[in-house]
């Protein structure tokens, strides 16, 4: 099972998940971390979801930035309840951007509960 501990992360993206939950508990936005470090199997199993095995597709990679201990993701609680409305995240995924991290809001096939490192153009890999 995917952990949820912040302390799997790196530690650079530890530093930033800490200010990203004080800005967030500043603004007044609740949250719950809901992945941090995923291994390779159970990214391999996720892959595999709506492919070869049943359920709806969930991601489009073998290689998640969480496998590498770079990303986590977060639901929004709204009155109590988690919510997957895209528009409950627009905020956090500003919070996310102001303290130096990546929103997955902001790609091409947005994964808005996706925070990752923001990678070095030399880290890049095609």
């Amino acid at each position: 099972m995917a952990s949820r501990k912040i302390d799997e992360l790196l530690p650079e993206l530890q530093d930033k998940y800490i200010l990203f939950r004080e800005a967030m508990t500043e603004a007044g936005l609740d949250f719950v971390l809901t992945c941090t470090y995923r291994s390779p199997e159970e990214q391999a199993e996720l892959y595999a979801q709506g492919r070869t095995k049943p359920g709806k597709k969930v991601t489009w990679t073998r290689k998640s930035k969480h496998c590498e201990r770079k990303a986590f993701d977060i639901a929004m609680m709204v009155n109590g309840k988690i919510s997957w409305n895209p528009e409950d995240y627009a905020k956090a995924g500003e919070i996310g951007k102001s303290v130096g991290l990546e929103w997955g809001g902001d790609w091409k096939t947005p994964d808005k509960p996706h925070f990752q490192s923001k990678e070095v153009e030399n880290e890049k890999i095609t």
